[in-house]
């Protein structure tokens, strides 16, 4: 087979790690899969506005500093890499260049490896919408992957109906992936088909245990996030305040990025919590594994997740979770590997923290691990992914 892969988002100019779990993935597939060619197209747009003059000027230096790339990661596995510039769907900007990118690329994968088999799209919009383009042009059937969380972004919403750029290349999919049953539900809910559900992987071999031993000493807690309201940043905190009052055994370390480091950082410092929390701005993808390594349990009560990624990086390390019941996580956490508990609920949260690092050798690092790779290794979701394809060729 010969799959083109079209990311809406993957790591480029505009972010280093935006994407990034459709890059593993594709590089997953690839290893498992030798006789198989994936081949990346992503188009990295560069969105210029009238209104935000200095923002767009920036913007387009940085799309003159890109430059359009195709090269070979393994054997394989190939990758376009293209900039482009988009503007304002009124004047006809929002997809012009995309879709003209992602056809001139196509061909160029067709002359490269032959016939395409399929198209694997990320998320709807708009990487879905330019696979429909395709399909339409060149009879491609195609899958599309919705990541997107909450579903839909409320700017594809239309006094409460999806908008068309959303719905129509779902509707014309050959079958929707969603990464988990709560996010299926929300895509059922508008009317579209029944998404099949296949979780994201997360590579087994960087997020590794570094030890199975019992944990004696503090007991360290590791949030891995994006600062931003979402994630239950106030309510992780102020659980965090009510732990340390009550039980002293407990640290706690916070590693991301976002608009709200300097609330973190405030409230670290009015509360004297630099004792007891260590805030790690920016960390590395290399930093985040080790955190996950050394940390002896991982808590994040998001307020909304399609999926939930991190809390299986910490499985994958095997580390058991505080997570609320807030979409992904219920399909995952259970009482062998964390907590479960009611999004928003301070109380709740400081309760399960106490517990946890009360209790924190009741759970089965080797478990944890052999969950995880029972159901989050490469191996088990790059074989069903790639049932999908057969079953759509054949």
């Amino acid at each position: 087979m010969n799959i083109f892969i079209i990311p809406s988002w993957y790591p480029g100019k505009n972010s280093a790690i935006g994407g990034i779990f459709v890059k593993e993935q594709a590089e997953a597939l690839a290893e498992l899969y030798p006789e198989h060619n994936f081949i990346i197209s992503f188009t990295e747009n560069f969105f210029l506005s009238l209104t935000e003059i200095n923002n767009s000027i920036t913007k387009f230096r940085s799309f003159r500093e890109a430059e359009t790339r195709f090269q070979k990661i393994k054997e394989n596995l190939f990758e376009f890499y293209d900039p482009v510039i988009t503007w304002t769907g009124k004047l006809g900007g929002e997809t012009k260049n995309i879709i003209k990118t992602q056809i001139s690329n196509f061909l160029k994968a067709k002359k490269l490896f032959g016939n395409i088999d399929l198209i694997h799209a990320h998320v709807s919009y708009p990487g879905g919408f330019a696979a429909m383009k395709l399909k339409e042009k060149f009879n491609i059937p195609y899958v599309i992957t919705e990541h997107m969380g909450p579903f839909p972004f409320e700017s594809y919403l239309n006094n409460g109906m999806l908008s068309k750029k959303i719905s129509v290349p779902l509707q014309s999919a050959d079958m929707i992936i969603s990464v988990s049953n709560f996010s299926a539900g929300e895509i059922k809910s508008f009317g579209i088909n029944t998404p099949v559900v296949i979780p994201n992987m997360v590579n087994e071999n960087i997020f590794a245990p570094q030890n199975f031993e019992n944990i004696t000493e503090k007991i360290e807690f590791l949030t891995v996030a994006t600062f931003i309201e979402r994630k239950g940043i106030e309510e992780l905190l102020e659980s965090i305040l009510l732990s340390v009052r009550k039980f002293f055994k407990c640290r706690f370390t916070i590693a991301g990025t976002g608009p709200m480091d300097k609330y973190i950082e405030e409230f670290i410092f009015k509360n004297n919590l630099k004792d007891k929390v260590k805030l790690i701005k920016d960390p590395s993808r290399e930093e985040i594994v080790e955190l996950f390594r050394r940390c002896d349990a991982f808590l994040l009560p998001s307020r909304y997740e399609s999926f939930g990624i991190v809390y299986i990086e910490a499985m994958a390390c095997g580390k058991p979770v505080i997570a609320t019941d807030c979409g992904g996580p219920s399909d995952f956490v259970n009482k062998e590997n964390g907590l479960l508990v009611e999004v928003g609920n301070v109380d709740q949260i400081s309760e399960a923290i106490s517990f946890m690092a009360e209790n924190i050798n009741m759970y089965d690092l080797k478990v944890i691990r052999e969950f995880f790779m029972n159901n989050f290794s490469r191996k088990v979701v790059s074989s069903k992914i790639v049932s999908v394809y057969e079953e759509i060729i054949n």
